[in-house]
């Protein structure tokens, strides 16, 4: 089995993905970096291939693992995200419309299941980029034109409930209520929190 680190070659205890990781990774920290991407024979190991890597031998195979610097990996994934949630801002009021209307429901509904990844995008980028980081999140201090005065603590929750929200006028096929929700609060939560996300970039990259 041939690891390259880098596209630099490393010695690995077994000829497994396991072990490739495992040695990879290694290195990697000492080095103040992290992986994040490994090809096995130019495909590349994604999801639980990667989360529970493969003990079981490989010879022959060649694995590849690609590194970047922790800090600029998540800031560039909070702007990223930031970028996202600006874009599908105004899908927000599209969305209210369409179902205050009562007009084109299935076209709303699946203009919300996007938007909705893009919230759950948010949680998981700044959860996991802090956890990366080694951070806690809630030591991040907004600034009150960011935030009007509120803690990142406070905005998670608020963030939390209107999406429960989200989920309970789905589930009671409540469409007026859904509306009310994605028009009159995750809208302008959306901006918040692209200002909110941005901010956290721009404090990783400068602490």
């Amino acid at each position: 089995m041939n690891v390259l680190l880098d596209d630099n070659p490393i010695e690995v205890e077994d000829q497994s993905l396991a072990a490739a990781m495992s040695a990879g990774v290694e290195i990697a920290q000492r080095e103040g970096r992290a992986v994040v991407e490994v090809l096995i024979d130019g495909k590349a190991v994604r999801g639980e291939e990667l989360i529970d890597a493969s003990t079981e031998p490989i010879p022959g195979a060649k694995v590849e693992l690609f590194t970047a610097n922790p800090v600029e990996l998540v800031g560039q994934s909070l702007r990223d995200a930031a970028g996202a949630l600006e874009s599908a801002r105004s899908s927000h009021a599209d969305i209210a419309s369409r179902l205050q209307a009562g007009s084109d429901t299935a076209e709303a509904l699946n203009q919300l299941s996007g938007t909705l990844s893009v919230w759950q995008g948010v949680q998981d980028v700044l959860a996991r980029g802090y956890a990366l980081l080694g951070r806690d999140p809630s030591t991040l201090d907004l600034p009150d034109e960011v935030a009007g005065g509120k803690t990142l603590n406070t905005l998670i929750q608020e963030l939390g409930e209107q999406l429960r929200e989200v989920r309970r006028s789905l589930e009671d096929h409540d469409l007026a209520a859904l509306a009310d929700t994605i028009g009159y609060e995750l809208e302008p939560l959306a901006g918040v929190w692209a200002g909110v996300l941005s901010h956290a970039a721009g404090a990783i990259t400068q602490s």
